[in-house]
């Protein structure tokens, strides 16, 4: 019989009884990382590289997110504009009086005032929406019969002889509203 070591384990060390050159890839990096000394903390590099990312992606984020708050305001421009429009010839629609309800479009201080009967710069009763992110780009209500600046509805009926289109708009963006016989705004 050989001569057996009594204290020699085939699992001591890692090697289970066998070289290091025998032993499975993975089993001989297990045994090499036990004997090393465990690292605590990140490297300089993992550092930068982590900090590099979240800039990139928060460089992102923000310039979404910028153009989303431009988006808003300019689509509030164009939905303040409609419902000025709207409500204006629902009140030619509703008006039991002789009075029409009208439409003023001021390409100078970039506006549209709603306005009863004949137009007055100076009536307190006139509705003012000042366009606060797009200007008036082009204005061609009536062109056969020569522009004007205003849509007038008639009373009850709601139709306008101020047919044609007006556009809204900035560098980046354009709106047209399209005025039919009827009244209606598209």
């Amino acid at each position: 019989m050989k001569n057996a070591n009594l204290n020699a384990s085939p699992y001591r060390n890692g090697t289970f009884g066998r070289a290091k050159s025998e032993m499975p890839f993975g089993l001989e990096l297990m045994a090499e990382r036990r004997n090393q000394k465990c690292e605590k903390g990140f490297s300089m590099i993992e550092v930068i590289i982590t900090i590099s990312l979240f800039l990139l992606l928060a460089g992102a984020g923000v310039g979404a997110y910028f153009q989303y708050y431009q988006a808003s305001f300019i689509n509030a421009d164009v939905d303040n504009a409609l419902t000025l429009i709207k409500f204006t010839r629902y009140k030619a629609l509703k008006n039991a009086t002789s009075d029409n309800y009208g439409i003023h479009i001021n390409m100078v201080t970039n506006s549209l005032i709603g306005f009863r009967d004949i137009y007055n710069p100076i009536d307190i009763h006139n509705e003012v929406l000042k366009l606060e992110q797009l200007r008036i780009l082009d204005l061609s209500l009536n062109p056969d019969l020569g522009n004007t600046d205003e849509i007038l509805f008639e009373k009850q009926t709601g139709k306008t002889e101020n047919t044609g289109s007006f556009t809204i708009g900035n560098d980046n963006f354009t709106y047209t509203f399209n005025i039919n016989p009827q009244g209606v705004v598209n």
